[in-house]
């Protein structure tokens, strides 16, 4: 068995190598989680043709007689953290149990120290009602060296929602706002705009509960945000936006709601924030309920609002605030997700005792993933 690396963006690879790829990374994703909800495969290939300069993408496939048995995906952020990689691990059942795991994790250890990167940082999706400790992602990702950051909890909404109850909520709300506005922006946004949603973006790993993960603050501006914006729309995404300022013209807080066309039934609610000099105004439940209205009315008007099937968004279990606002509207949890992290000496000296047969994960990985960001409220 081999590995292979290649940038995500290689027109060869996206030619001859996706494919396959995609298959291996899917399965190992999907084996044993029902839930599990990876892009689909136009969307995955969409985020691989599309990348941006400030967290480039290598993939690794780990091939087997011709056959691709794994697949790793490695994402190095530029502008931060410039201490980690994020990587994402998974392995179909029919190739666990043969060091295909352990093969691609060293990989990923390799790319780590050529960077001079001595940390990693992955996720794990775990079934709701599973023994965490015993679910074939978590207990390799505990035997090469990782320990838990934060625990989170994938939330879904179903739909149609009960519009009824959602606007009781937003007419109860609305007292508690006096001293602030806010619009919801679809397109691309204007430059003081886009400036509010640097600052707000950039806090997001600051701001929101992170328990033991170690991670620093996004370095994000507004031509990030724009060319955010125009990724978006190579991607085939429609991004709603609530903005919100206090009267004297503060910046306060934010949420995101996004929808793509390879996965038209589900809107994806992505970051959602109130700084701390804001709280207290129901301007998070305010924000969100006038996203996911503004994305309905306009699916409603241009036909596809009645294909959709839920709202989907992920908060760190301790988010107390952020979780009673998404139960208020009706979210219900789906599935668990393990941030997880490790230091790479850590990892590679689990995984040279198990090649010495010292000691041996209980399984290869049914997937180690990582999305991106932790935030305050999203996907």
């Amino acid at each position: 068995m081999r590995v292979t690396t290649s940038p995500g963006d290689d027109p060869a690879f996206l030619a001859e190598g996706f494919e396959a790829w995609h298959a291996a990374e899917e399965a190992g994703r999907r084996h044993g989680l029902p839930t599990a909800a990876p892009w689909p495969r136009e969307e995955a290939r969409a985020e691989l043709a599309h990348p941006v300069p400030w967290e480039p993408v290598v993939v690794l496939s780990a091939v087997d007689d011709g056959e691709v048995v794994g697949a790793a995906r490695v994402e190095a952020p530029q502008r931060d953290n410039r201490d980690l990689l994020y990587c994402e691990i998974a392995v179909p059942a029919s190739s666990r149990r043969r060091g295909v795991g352990s093969a691609l994790l060293r990989a990923v250890c390799d790319l780590a120290d050529e960077q001079g990167r001595p940390r990693l940082l992955t996720e794990v999706a775990v079934p709701l009602e599973a023994d965490v400790d015993r679910w074939p992602g978590t207990a390799f990702a505990a035997a090469t060296g990782f320990s838990l950051g934060v625990a989170d909890v994938r939330r879904e909404l179903p739909l149609p929602a009960d519009e009824s109850h959602l606007d009781a909520l937003r007419a109860a709300a609305l007292p508690r706002s006096t001293g602030y506005r806010w619009e919801v922006l679809r397109g691309a946004p204007e430059p003081e705009d886009a400036a509010a949603m640097a600052e707000l973006s950039s806090r997001m790993l600051t701001e929101a509960p992170q328990d033991d993960l170690v991670v620093e603050a996004e370095d994000v501006d507004a031509e990030r945000v724009l060319a955010e914006h125009q990724r978006s729309l190579a991607l085939g995404r429609t991004r709603w936006v609530a903005l919100a300022r206090s009267d004297d013209g503060a910046t306060a807080g934010y949420s995101m709601l996004v929808r793509s066309e390879h996965e038209p039934d589900v809107l994806h609610q992505w970051d959602t924030l109130v700084l701390p000099e804001h709280r207290g105004h129901r301007l998070g439940l305010l924000l969100k309920l006038d996203c996911l209205a503004a994305a309905l009315a306009d699916g409603r008007e241009e036909g596809w609002a009645g294909s959709l099937r839920a709202v989907r968004t992920y908060n760190a279990a301790s988010n107390g605030p952020m979780v009673a606002v998404n139960e208020e509207m009706g979210f219900r949890p789906v599935e668990l997700l393990h941030e997880m992290q490790a230091e790479v000496s850590v990892v590679r000296a689990a995984l040279d005792a198990r090649l010495a047969g010292a000691a041996a994960p209980p399984e290869e990985p049914a997937a180690t993933a990582a999305a991106g960001s932790a935030v305050a409220d999203g996907s």
